[in-house]
């Protein structure tokens, strides 16, 4: 009974982290948001382009 309830915690923890990431979660994501919202909201004109 114990071992079933240990498998299925397991299972529970491996589907959780198995679903992919939003890619503005991402670190490639994050790098592009602030890009554009740079451009977008004037912060900076001209930034530079780190992707």
């Amino acid at each position: 009974m114990k071992k079933f309830i240990l498998m299925g915690v397991a299972l529970l923890m491996l589907a959780s982290c198995a679903t992919p990431k939003a890619y503005y979660e991402t670190k490639e994501g994050k790098r592009k948001q602030k890009f554009y919202n740079d451009i977008q909201f004037g912060r900076n004109s001209n930034p530079k382009r780190k992707f």
